[in-house]
């Protein structure tokens, strides 16, 4: 059983970390991350905090989530949603539609992310 309050502050991270990713706000995403954050992007590259940070400066992105189910575990949340993924490289705009996964872990009484698994959705064969 989901504890709403707790749930409700998990989403509020994810918008948080949405607005801050949107924005560029790189201190506000250091605080959302946690020190050993991992990161797997839709085409299968796995960065650390440190590179993530780095590719937000590099390629700004807007996100919108839908969808989102938030389950717990003790201290530990899994996130599962629809995320749209806007952004502009030297191809031009685009729009990606994916899922994503994310793992967020509770440390000193607030809640940080500690993993985010990105996926380009596809039709079903």
């Amino acid at each position: 059983m989901v504890n709403k309050s707790e749930e409700d502050e998990i989403i509020a991270l994810e918008v948080r970390r949405c607005n801050a990713t949107s924005t560029g706000d790189l201190q506000a995403l250091h605080d959302i991350l946690a020190d050993d954050y991992v990161h797997v992007t839709g085409g299968g590259s796995i960065m650390n905090k440190a590179d993530y940070l780095a590719w937000v400066k590099q390629l700004p992105r807007h996100h919108q989530r839908g969808g989102l189910t938030v389950r717990l575990y003790g201290d530990t949340a899994v996130v599962v949603g629809d995320l749209l993924n806007r952004l502009r490289d030297k191809a031009g705009d685009r729009v990606i539609e994916t899922v994503v996964t994310q793992v967020a872990r509770r440390e000193a009484n607030h809640w940080r992310f500690v993993s985010f698994h990105i996926t380009p959705k596809a039709p079903i064969h």
